[in-house]
């Protein structure tokens, strides 16, 4: 049974997760192709379709400050150029870019914008900044706010690779606020278990909230790093974690049809949302804070 609050949304939906080669530092090639890619995905009958973290520019940071050059404005000329499409394919779109800030131009954010068929529903601004020998604190500043998006298929949450990888509070807190879905937009650089990794942090973010989850990563060489791809759609199903759909580190789309009504029946018998003992949680927080 699908609690009154979802009632009103769609009960089924078909995510697609793009494993996306950047050209690094050329904003209207990588806009190009993934708008190739919105209608790929939209003639498979998706409705969300997902692009990594900085997918518009490219991931590394250089001395010349590209993401700062190429940097733009949420609402902005790609934004406004993937809305367009989105409305034309009735698809709701997410994709990585560096942010200017509309007031401070010295300014930018590692975002992800959310666009819908019914326009630009605004962006979602990285809270944890990766230290070295990863180098976005040499360019950007860290968000300060973990908004919910409004969609036809109910409130979605997105987050940014190290946000979704390392701080799992951050995901419970979007499952709170009522995001059935949460949309990871990464950079996961290759290396010795990166692939197992994709897949069990996906999936356990998705298990330990009963959520949707879908990782979409970069693929092939940036600057200088190679990326891995292996995006992966995951959640509770009949089996207790279910990867959905995983990719391979080849350049492509990777999707899955999800129904809300499966993962309502689920949370029927397992509801954590009431069992968690806030009581302690935040105890145990103001304690740590008075420190």
């Amino acid at each position: 049974m699908i609690p009154e609050q979802y009632q009103k949304y769609e009960k089924v939906v078909s995510i697609a997760c793009v494993s996306f080669t950047t050209a690094w530092g050329n904003k209207q090639a990588n806009l190009d192709k993934m708008k190739k890619y919105v209608g790929d995905a939209a003639s498979q009958g998706n409705n969300f379709v997902v692009f990594p973290e900085l997918a518009l520019t490219g991931y590394e940071c250089d001395d010349g400050c590209m993401h700062h050059t190429n940097a733009e404005t949420v609402p902005g000329p790609s934004t406004e150029e993937m809305a367009a499409l989105a409305k034309k394919y009735n698809i709701y779109v997410i994709f990585g870019l560096p942010e200017r800030d509309k007031k401070d131009s010295d300014v930018c954010y590692i975002s992800s914008a959310v666009i819908g068929p019914e326009g630009i529903l605004g962006a979602y601004r990285k809270l944890h900044l990766m230290e070295a020998p990863l180098t976005e604190w040499k360019c950007f500043t860290p968000g300060n706010e973990l908004p919910v998006f409004e969609t036809r298929f109910g409130p979605i949450g997105v987050q940014i690779c190290y946000d979704f990888w390392s701080f799992p509070e951050m995901t419970r807190l979007l499952t709170l606020k009522g995001a059935r879905i949460v949309f990871n937009t990464t950079a996961s650089p290759s290396g010795p278990g990166k692939p197992l990794f994709m897949a069990q942090q996906t999936g356990a973010r998705a298990v330990e909230n009963l959520i949707y989850t879908a990782s979409a990563n970069l693929t092939g060489k940036d600057k200088t790093k190679m990326f891995y791809g292996r995006s992966t759609i995951a959640g509770r199903g009949y089996k207790i974690a279910q990867i959905y759909a995983e990719g391979g580190e080849e350049e492509g789309i990777v999707s899955a049809t999800l129904s809300f009504e499966l993962l309502h029946k689920l949370r029927e018998t397992n509801r954590i949302a009431e069992k968690v003992r806030y009581d302690v949680l935040l105890k145990e927080l103001n304690q740590l804070y008075k420190r």
